[in-house]
């Protein structure tokens, strides 16, 4: 039984490659993603998959290695790796490590200690499935199956280094768009995106703070951030906690961090301004935001637009959906 559970993925694999031959070649990357993957889909066009919002955040119902799993998705650095939060999940995988790590974070403790497993995983869904994908894994003890109730892991390059990825909001729907055939046809702001040194990407933005001052440049980006938008103190620009601002707490893979809460003038990404949002305000313990961008802009801010990450070109669209439009009505009551 035990030999069995540890070569599933490989029997999977191997049985999809041989027996579905009519819904296309196992492919892998161009931007060199982890593992192969292939659609099982006969009709041609994206593939989509639903998710539900829980707790603030994306689920999606998967199977891993033939096991039911939920799975969060996450780009604030890009891993390659699937990470398994210690959920139950983990030891009904049977997963054996092999080496010692650790996954760092937001957060004022020590980062908290994982390991990779012997075995790849294979991650299914209705029309694609993902093969040989690395894995690390985090015991129960590290708490993140508490802290992401719901979840068992989170995907990353398993889906942003295979395809270019959209997510509607409104639909509730994550659609992977091929990149060989894809083409932009919206109205809406295309993005440049730069990779930093430290790993995270980030677009251009700009936000005037209470006493009229504008800063303008970049933003870090990351979809499993809490935040509409969290301004970085303590880093070079030397951006001054504004008065009125009430203290908050935060939790991230380092633990408890201490930030502010407060509201700002507005904010701009693209063509579109938000007025008055009320924003977070933290420093390099609370956040890993890059040395020298203004701040981080998380989930909150992705879910005001039908949004589009382009990885492999490095450009992200933004187009707004209903979500903006119901902000605007209200001006700026983010």
């Amino acid at each position: 039984m035990k030999k069995s559970v540890i070569l599933f993925p490989l029997f999977v694999c191997f049985a999809i490659a041989v027996n579905a031959e009519s819904s296309g070649k196992m492919r892998t990357a161009k931007a060199s993603g982890p593992g192969t993957y292939r659609i099982l889909k006969k009709t041609k066009g994206p593939v989509i998959i639903p998710f539900r919002m829980h707790m603030g955040k994306p689920l999606m119902d998967v199977e891993v290695n033939g096991k039911k799993a939920t799975m969060m998705i996450d780009n604030g650095i890009l891993w390659d790796q699937v990470w398994l939060f210690g959920s139950p999940l983990v030891k009904e995988l049977q997963l054996k490590p092999i080496d010692k790590s650790t996954i760092i974070g937001a957060g004022e403790g020590d980062p908290t200690q994982a390991y990779t497993a012997v075995q790849d995983l294979t991650i299914k869904f209705k029309d694609v499935v993902f093969c040989d994908q690395p894995v690390y894994v985090s015991p129960p003890a590290a708490g993140f199956a508490r802290m992401f109730p719901g979840a068992d892991g989170q995907l990353c390059n398993t889906f942003f280094k295979h395809f270019i990825v959209e997510f509607d909001f409104i639909k509730n729907q994550v659609i992977l768009h091929d990149p060989d055939t894809f083409q932009y046809k919206g109205k809406g702001s295309v993005l440049d995106m730069q990779e930093n040194k430290s790993g995270t990407h980030s677009v251009p933005f700009s936000f005037t703070m209470p006493d009229g001052k504008t800063y303008s440049g970049q933003v870090d980006i990351d979809f499993g951030g809490v935040h509409i938008l969290k301004i970085a103190l303590n880093n070079k620009l030397n951006i001054p906690l504004p008065s009125g601002v009430r203290p908050a707490t935060s939790y991230g893979a380092q633990g408890k961090g201490k930030e502010y809460m407060g509201k700002i003038r507005q904010m701009t990404i693209g063509k579109y301004t938000f007025n008055t949002p009320k924003v977070f305000f933290g420093d390099e313990k609370t956040s890993r935001i890059h040395p020298g961008n203004l701040g981080v802009i998380g989930l909150p801010m992705f879910m005001k637009f039908d949004i589009i990450f382009d990885y492999i070109h490095n450009k992200i669209y933004i187009e707004p959906n209903k979500n903006y439009s119901d902000d605007q009505k209200h001006k700026g009551g983010i």
